[in-house]
């Protein structure tokens, strides 16, 4: 008898060990995978604010004025910013935007044999 509870306890050790290192492997997986992502945002920003910059910069060459560069730039920007606002609340776009992060997000799913 005392086998037997000795077998099962060892059993229950075994099962639990190997349930917290997939936890463990699971929670790495996401953690690396959310540096990636935020390591994208932030390659993004920096194209983002260096193409803007250019681009106001050849709105101002364009124009002849600076100023009307980067306010035209910044006009862009307000009317972009304002469709947005508008599409915040739609079902479709929310959907759109869930599932393209929930996509990236959970990519790598270990396939199980």
């Amino acid at each position: 008898m005392t086998e037997i509870i000795s077998t099962l306890k060892k059993l229950i050790e075994v099962r639990f060990k190997l349930l917290k290192s997939e936890i463990a492997d699971e929670i790495s997986s996401l953690i690396a995978r959310l540096g990636v992502l935020v390591l994208m945002v932030l390659t993004a920003s920096f194209i983002l604010l260096f193409g803007s910059i250019s681009l106001a910069f050849y709105f101002s060459e364009v124009y002849g004025s600076s100023s009307v560069g980067f306010l035209l730039l910044t006009g862009i920007y307000l009317l972009l910013f304002f469709l947005l606002y508008l599409l915040k609340n739609t079902a479709s776009f929310q959907r759109m935007l869930k599932n393209t992060l929930s996509r990236y997000v959970f990519l790598f799913k270990d396939k199980k044999d």
